[in-house]
Order: C-alpha cells, then structure tokens, then sequence
C-alpha cells in the first residue's frame, strides 16, 4: 500500500444525461482491434445447427476439489428462474455473449510467439513464490468467513472468502472486491480487515484462475468469467439486492471491475477503481517508448491480451469512483483521468488524486472518498 497520504485533489461529481440503451453499439478504443460477431452465442449454444463458440456450461475441466465447498451459480440461476427454466440460462448466454465480445477472437502468430512473456507481465500469478500457498485465514483477523469454491460456466473453480458480518447478510452492504496481479487472496486480508471493521461490511474476495487455490490458467476471457460468476454467488446464492453491492478493483482488478459493471445486466450501488489503466497495448506504449510508434501504427497487433476500459466505461450508469496515486510507478495517473472523462453516462462520478502517492492509496483514502462522495444515508 502507498504512504500516508494528507493532500487530496478532487473533482466535482457529476450527473450525466441520458440513459444507456441495454447491450448499445461497444464504441471501442484506439488501442481495442476490430471484431465481427457473425453469430450470436446465445443462438449458437442453443441451435446445434449454428458454430458454437468455445464455452460449455457447467462442465468440469478439472477434478473437483475437497477441501471447501463447491457453489455451481449456473444451478443456483436455474433453480431462481424456475418460473421459466431456460431463463436463467438465457441470460447467463447473453452476459458471456458480452464477454466474449470484449475480448480479442484470436492469438495472433506474434500473440502465440509471446504469450508466455505476456502471462507473466500481465497476471504475475506465480509471483511471489509462495503465490499458491495461502499464508492467513480470515479469522486471524477476527473476521467470520466461509472458505468456498465458485464452479465457473465453463468449469473451473474459484477459491474465494466470503466474509461476513451477520447471518443476515442483506442488511449490511457488501464489497466484492478484486485484487490485483500477482499473490493471492491471503495477501489482501490486511486490507479487507479495514473495511470489515470500519464499514461493518460483509466482502466477497477471489482469487482468479490460476491465482492461489483455483483451478485452470489465467486468462483475459476466464478473468471476466470469474468476476461475473463471483457477482451471481451475492445474487443467487446470498441474495443481496444489487443495491447493497459495491464493486472495488485495484490495478488489474479495477479493468475487472470496470468489465462487470459494463454489463447493464449486473447492477450494483457504486463501483471503485483504484489505479485503473486505459489497456494493455496504452501501457506498452507507455513503458516502450522506442516502440511507441510503431505500436501505434499496428494498434493492438501482436498483444494477446487487451483489458481495453476505454469504451467500456462510456456504457458505465452506476455511480463511480476513480482513486489514483500520480506516484505510480507502474501505472500513468493520467489513465484513470481519461477514463473518468469517458465515464460519462454514469449517474454521479468522482476522481480523487493522490500526489503523494507512490503505488496504491493507503486504504484508509477508500473510506474518506466513500463518506466524502456519498451521503450519510448512503454509506455503507
């Protein structure tokens, strides 16, 4: 976490006008390559006759683990939907038909080339050593928690704490919380015990594939698939109200985040993106500068991953909050400053700057901005 921080810079809060039409034209970035979507996924996964993209529905890709218990969200919608039975599905089909068109379609021959070199960069999900080995528990933080698995749509299963305060889990906000690159769930329970004793909140905390205790290798595609099967475990197995939920991402986790709150489908009560980037191919750019212009020119040709926030958070409505430390060492300030501007479809919007900064703010600054930003009434 970065120092103590005593100067703040805000900018004003803002009402945009409008709203967003549902699943409205993806207005992509500079750095974000264009796609075509020859067939829907939801038609193709249900008429056989169609091409079928690469996604099954509730099939393990690996042996099931012991040691927790194993929540299958896919079920859980269908058993909530029960009125109609494929409509949970349909939905499900339609939220990973978005995914999949957030993402590049295929690797590229330069892709393939460097895409063990772009895995570590990226996702540093073998950094430190020990990043498989969870170090605490929760309840060396006095914190009560259930240890659990999440069965992803296309089969993997996410280690994840979920923290609670009481057994009425509604009554109190909830964070789900996505950390970033590098180490695991274990080495974010100092933090989360912040917001556990100070917004008396209860937190959902993954660890993505590949991350810590689950299973499968990391990916932009199974990153976004991990976050949205994390978000239904609150709708349907916890049934929270998505007005009691706040999304939190950091660094990687904020592109995450901003992935999640995109969908007009998953609604929530405010997001927060601490040390957002713009993309993958911008922080290239911003890293190589003697590849600069060539990496202009070629836009996205040879990144494998892109994590392009850019025209996601033009489709953002919730109300957001954008933290950054102009310290940053790994992340330009500037980034989260752009994609403030192009938040603009969101009912209220916050920018808080950081100068003293070095990477991260101290997570005592989330609470400031939290009770500066929102009401009384409204905090969690």
């Amino acid at each position: 976490m970065g120092n103590s921080l005593l100067q703040i810079n805000s900018q004003r809060a803002v009402r945009a006008p409008g709203d967003v039409a549902e699943y409205g034209t993806l207005k992509k970035s500079s750095s974000l390559r264009e796609y075509s979507r020859s067939t829907s996924l939801i038609t193709s996964c249900i008429n056989n006759n169609n091409i079928r993209r690469n996604i099954s529905i509730s099939r393990p890709k690996t042996v099931p683990p012991t040691d927790a218990e194993i929540i299958d969200t896919h079920a859980l919608r269908c058993e909530v939907s029960s009125s109609d039975k494929n409509e949970g599905e349909q939905k499900l089909l339609k939220q990973l038909d978005y995914i999949h068109s957030c993402v590049r379609k295929d690797k590229g021959l330069l892709g393939m080339m460097t895409e063990n070199l772009q895995n570590k960069h990226i996702f540093s999900n073998d950094e430190p050593e020990n990043t498989h080995t969870l170090d605490q528990t929760p309840d060396e933080y006095n914190m009560d928690y259930e240890s659990i698995y999440l069965q992803t749509p296309d089969g993997e299963f996410i280690h994840a704490y979920w923290i609670y305060q009481t057994e009425d889990v509604d009554s109190t906000m909830t964070v789900l919380y996505f950390h970033g690159a590098g180490g695991n769930i274990s080495h974010r329970l100092e933090v989360l015990r912040l917001f556990y004793e100070n917004l008396r909140c209860n937190i959902l905390i993954i660890d993505y594939r590949g991350f810590g205790k689950s299973s499968g290798v990391p990916s932009e595609l199974g990153v976004y698939i991990d976050a949205q099967t994390a978000y239904d475990y609150l709708i349907y197995k916890q049934a929270i109200s998505p007005e009691n939920i706040i999304v939190l991402g950091t660094s990687l986790g904020a592109s995450v985040a901003i992935q999640l709150v995109s969908d007009p489908l998953n609604q929530v009560k405010f997001a927060i993106f601490e040390n957002a980037f713009i993309s993958v191919p911008e922080i290239a750019k911003y890293f190589l500068t003697y590849a600069k212009s060539v990496i202009g020119i070629t836009k996205s040709i040879g990144f494998l991953y892109l994590f392009d926030s850019l025209p996601k958070v033009r489709r953002i409505e919730c109300p957001c909050v954008y933290l950054a430390g102009l310290l940053d060492p790994m992340i330009p300030p500037w980034m989260s400053n752009t994609l403030y501007n192009e938040t603009r479809s969101a009912s209220k919007r916050q920018l808080f700057e950081y100068p003293f900064a070095k990477d991260s703010p101290e997570t005592k600054t989330y609470l400031w901005a939290i009770s500066v930003k929102f009401p009384k009434e409204e905090r969690p």
